[in-house]
């Protein structure tokens, strides 16, 4: 169970004095309130009215009156007096207690539920500029006994159960599919194997579908847990954040409606997948690529030319910052890590105007209607997208959850839903615990070591430059680490092939990783020939280096071509390619320009 004091920066109100707040009251409200003591009687103007429930409350009067409130009632009166704003809160109140105090109940005898009167509550707290405080005077007396309220508390979990809601748990470790799932995307948009759409530069049901069939374990709706739906499907999570995620990070760009790695892409292939993991989750914290509320698809309007949605960095800074405060390797449930936000006062807004947002229909369907933008349906629903899509997706997160029918029903009542199975796709997700992983990536710890696996595959590398599966079966990174370097034959076998390697170094592949990786599967000593193509492959690979551009001219004629190539001045500017061509650098062009042009000759376009 973690604590944590209430902490949020607030300026403090200046409250009024105890008479001052009494005179803001009509006579028949001060009447009211003086039913809540009953030694004084309600009779008089209004100053002798006033001046009866302040000498109430004054010594023994004030700790008559607070034996008479109920728990809730003492408690917000002391979160009241110890809150750095000197304010009641409604909304942290709610989350840290489960119920707001009663400030008013139903009169005796009324048959209306409007017609109400005060509780004791409503002389110790008082209605100022849109907020309930306590007056300065009556706090300095209250504070004398009242005692200051506990912590928020975040609560954790010792064992899951194997069932919520009906529904079987499912349990997603995802340190190491993690690390799988980087490479194997890696090596996926290296092959040319991910597109994305050129006006969003989103993967598309291809691309989708590959990832789901590539990924650890796949995606986490897949195999037996999914059923089919008429309406709605789930459809992708981290199949579809991964290409998003790796070009937030600048791992990879698109050429037309291809992926393609860049130079850091390339680099990250060979580098410790806990530290490119890393700089995955901060690079993508501060990302404007997409904003991942648009994935709640129920919710429309999100996309409207008035400016809708707020910064996607400041949403994503709060939760960040609130999994810092999160036990590691402790499973915390979402419904309560969400309280403990909202009762902490580590809030965030998703939109701008709730008006512009709608459910099937934009003015009956809006969201701007009294109740129909709470935090559970707009703050939560991000909050559930961020963990279960992003930071599950980069092994931050280990994740439990369950099918999203029926997993929340807190829709039902909003207008348009009726027809839903669920309100998001990610619904599901009940519980989360922070990894090691996660723990580092937020700058928990300092430093980061997972044991590798062994690998669960045997090969028989022969002198024929044949690599067999002796025993074992490979894996997605495996096959799509061989494949960038050898020629699939058989579903086990393979053979390195020499345009594959030239190609690969030519992209920036080191053949020492593919060396690496056959000899921590062959038993024996790599056969010659196969040490030899490696290092002819390297050697080769790196014979030829483009050190640049140049620009290429064509002479009217081989003795033009001649003259200037020879001249002194342009000699040292050119060179000969051909007969009538000649080869300038483009940071000499316009020095070479001005000496043809001096020599009586024009370049043209």
């Amino acid at each position: 169970m973690i604590m944590l004091s209430t902490i949020f920066t607030s300026v403090l109100l200046p409250m009024s004095q105890l008479k001052e707040a009494l005179a803001r009251h009509t006579v028949d409200e001060l009447k009211s309130l003086l039913r809540c003591l009953p030694e004084a009687t309600a009779t008089g103007k209004k100053d002798e009215l006033v001046n009866k429930i302040y000498g109430g409350l004054a010594g023994a009067g004030l700790h008559a009156l607070w034996n008479r409130l109920d728990d809730m009632q003492r408690l917000a009166v002391a979160e009241t007096l110890y809150a750095m704003d000197g304010v009641f809160h409604p909304d942290r109140f709610r989350a840290k207690y489960g119920q707001l105090p009663d400030f008013s109940v139903k009169e005796p005898g009324s048959r209306y539920a409007y017609h109400r009167q005060p509780t004791p509550l409503a002389l110790l707290l008082y209605y100022q500029e849109g907020y309930y405080g306590v007056p300065a005077d009556l706090g300095e007396q209250l504070k004398a006994f009242v005692p200051e309220p506990a912590p928020v508390q975040l609560h954790t979990i010792k064992a899951l159960p194997e069932m919520v809601r009906e529904s079987r748990l499912v349990v997603r470790n995802t340190e190491r599919d993690a690390m799988a799932d980087l490479t194997v995307l890696l090596r996926l948009v290296d092959q040319g194997k991910v597109q994305v759409s050129d006006k969003t530069s989103l993967p598309g049901t291809a691309t989708l579908r590959l990832l789901t069939d590539s990924l650890a374990n796949g995606d986490f709706y897949t195999g037996g847990i999914t059923k089919h739906r008429q309406s709605q499907d789930i459809g992708p999570i981290k199949s579809f954040s991964w290409p998003v995620l790796l070009q937030a990070a600048g791992l990879v760009q698109r050429n037309g409606t291809r992926l393609a790695l860049t130079s850091a892409g390339l680099k990250a292939l060979s580098a410790p997948p806990a530290g490119v993991l890393s700089m995955i989750w901060k690079k993508w914290l501060k990302s404007s690529l997409l904003d991942e509320f648009s994935r709640i698809d129920v919710i429309k309007g999100q996309k409207s030319k008035s400016r809708v949605m707020t910064a996607l960095p400041s949403r994503r800074a709060v939760i960040s910052d609130m999994l810092r405060l999160c036990p590691i390797e402790t499973w915390i449930s979402v419904d309560d890590f969400s309280r403990f936000m909202q009762a902490t006062a580590h809030t965030f807004e998703v939109t701008h105007d709730p008006w512009a947002l709608y459910i099937c229909e934009r003015e009956y369907g809006s969201l701007g209607h009294d109740g129909f933008h709470s935090w559970d349906i707009l703050q939560l629903r991000y909050l559930l997208c961020f963990l279960f899509e992003y930071a599950a997706a980069l092994g931050i997160i280990d994740v439990a959850y369950i099918e999203p029918d029926g997993a929340r029903d807190d829709f039902r009542r909003l207008w348009g839903a009726d027809d839903l199975e669920f309100f998001s796709r990610y619904d599901g997700l009940v519980h989360f615990r922070l990894t090691p992983l996660g723990a580092y990536s937020l700058g928990l710890t300092d430093n980061y070591t997972v044991a590798m696996p062994q690998p669960h595959v045997a090969f028989s590398v022969l002198p024929s430059l044949h690599v067999q599966v002796a025993r074992g079966r490979m894996s997605v990174e495996e096959t799509l680490l061989l494949e960038t370097w050898a020629e699939k034959e058989t579903e086990e076998s393979w053979r390195l092939d020499r345009q594959k390697a030239l190609r690969a170094i030519e992209k920036g592949h080191d053949i020492a990783e593919l060396r690496t990786f056959l000899q921590a599967r062959e038993e024996q000593t790599l056969p010659e020939p196969v040490e030899s193509f490696l290092k002819t492959a390297e050697k080769q690979g790196r014979a030829l280096k483009i050190v640049g551009t140049a620009l290429l001219i064509r002479c009217e004629d081989a003795e033009l071509a001649e003259m200037i190539a020879t001249r002194k001045g342009t000699a040292g500017l050119c060179l000969r390619a051909g007969e009538q061509h000649l080869v300038v650098r483009p940071e000499q062009e316009e020095k070479f320009r001005a000496l043809v042009r001096a020599l009586g000759f024009g370049i043209a376009i």
